[in-house]
């Protein structure tokens, strides 16, 4: 609620590609880090496969899924399921972490989109006469959004 606020007080955008800017800046962070997290996973188990010198089973399948749930082994005996189940479990959570980091930069190129559009808005204002109520205006909406800004990092 207090982000919609700031948002609601934030000057507008010039035009329709202005607006758009934003969105599809961040449409192309979160589409390049899921793109480059799926070549680290796709590239980390290449690696495991390919330096898997000392299979622990015949089945080289077996033998990676063996390897990469190992922590399951550990409890429980070997079945084909387990191991499936423990590698779904590692991808889910390998796109659970890369999510995390993309939903944080989302939040931070947010952030940044607001005190960019206040200081296109105070460029437009050079030299030019502007009453004390515009400059106690802008200086409200500003610590409002470092307070925002506060209030994100605390979360």
């Amino acid at each position: 609620r207090h982000w919609a606020a700031v948002e609601r007080r934030l000057p507008g955008y010039a035009c329709c590609l202005q607006r758009a800017r934003p969105a599809r800046r961040l449409k192309l962070v979160a589409f390049v880090l899921l793109v480059v997290s799926l070549m680290e996973h796709l590239l980390s188990i290449i690696s495991v496969v390919y330096y898997d010198f000392c299979p622990r089973r015949s089945d080289p399948v077996e033998s990676y899924l063996l390897g990469t749930s190992a922590q399951l082994f550990e409890v429980f005996p070997y079945s084909n399921w387990l191991a499936w189940l423990g590698k779904i479990q590692n991808v889910l959570l390998t796109f659970g972490w890369s999510y995390m980091d993309i939903f944080l930069m989302m939040l931070g190129m947010g952030l940044s989109e607001m005190l960019a559009r206040l200081n296109r808005s105070l460029e437009q204002q050079v030299r030019q006469p502007m009453p004390e109520a515009y400059w106690t205006w802008s200086r409200t909406l500003y610590r409002s959004i470092v307070e925002l800004i506060r209030e994100v990092d605390d979360a």
